[in-house]
């Protein structure tokens, strides 16, 4: 067996003198963090957009754009209100506040047509989370929500309020979010397992109908009504032109009128 036994500091010295003083390169490439790619989204035209209802416009992508003023924020999710084409919505890394974007929780209740919304990377709070989900359940038309990595910290009230709002909606499927309470990750995965499982019956039961329809009808198909025969147009009167003719109506002669004699003869004496 090797002995352990305490080296001199002659012998240190001598140990490090002795060793190559060179430093030893790693033979793994070089590693480099990949860098976001800037986002040159045109916040003014998204707006317009927004504003004529342009149904191309499907996805708003504002990820990044820390340097966007806030009023443009807030003038963008005003127009996304009354919007029934924009199904997506990103705001994420952009060092938002619960005052910057609280009129997205009524954007939220009115619209139907957003379906996806991402707001990973900011400084909201419990509170506006809070309103966010109790939001969706108006509709149930929201399908995802992201909300990790907030630069607060959740208060245990609020984590409850979130948790019930997400276990009472039916259109949720996927969330990330972070939870200190343990089995407030377990509703709410359980939560978004249900959700995708009524959504999938949805579809099959929709599928079936068309299917049924689609049978019904190459059964019984519908008869192709005749065209109707067409009617001989009336023939068009003859009307003489009037126009610049002047007409002479003929007189009728004047009636002679015959007086009655009543007087009576004288006889003859």
């Amino acid at each position: 067996m090797h002995e352990n036994r305490i080296v001199s500091w002659d012998e240190a010295e001598r140990i490090l003198m002795e060793t190559d003083q060179t430093p030893i390169k790693c033979s793994l490439p070089e590693q480099t963090r990949p860098t976001e790619p800037d986002n040159e989204v045109d916040v003014d035209q998204c707006i317009k957009k927004l504003l004529d209802n342009d149904p191309s416009l499907k996805e708003i992508n504002l990820n990044n754009m820390k340097r966007t003023p806030v009023p443009a924020i807030k003038r963008l999710l005003e127009a996304l209100a009354y919007n029934e084409h924009c199904e997506r919505i990103s705001l994420a890394n952009m060092g938002l506040y619960d005052h910057d974007i609280n009129v997205l929780v009524t954007v939220i209740e009115m619209n139907q047509a957003i379906k996806k919304v991402n707001l990973e990377t900011n400084y909201l709070s419990g509170d506006f989370f809070s309103k966010l989900f109790k939001a969706a359940l108006v509709n149930e038309s929201v399908e995802e929500i992201k909300a990790v990595n907030q630069g607060v910290s959740f208060s245990t009230q609020s984590e409850k309020e979130i948790i019930d709002a997400i276990v009472k909606n039916h259109g949720l499927t996927k969330i990330s979010i972070n939870f200190r309470l343990p089995e407030g990750r377990h509703k709410v995965e359980n939560a978004t397992l249900r959700n995708g499982e009524l959504k999938r019956i949805k579809r099959r039961e929709a599928a079936q109908k068309a299917r049924l329809e689609a049978e019904e009808l190459a059964k019984n198909p519908v008869p192709k009504l005749a065209p109707e025969p067409k009617k001989a147009e009336p023939e068009a009167k003859k009307i003489a032109p009037k126009i610049g003719v002047m007409v002479e109506e003929k007189q009728s002669p004047p009636m002679h009128v015959y007086k009655l004699n009543r007087g009576l003869s004288k006889d003859v004496q």
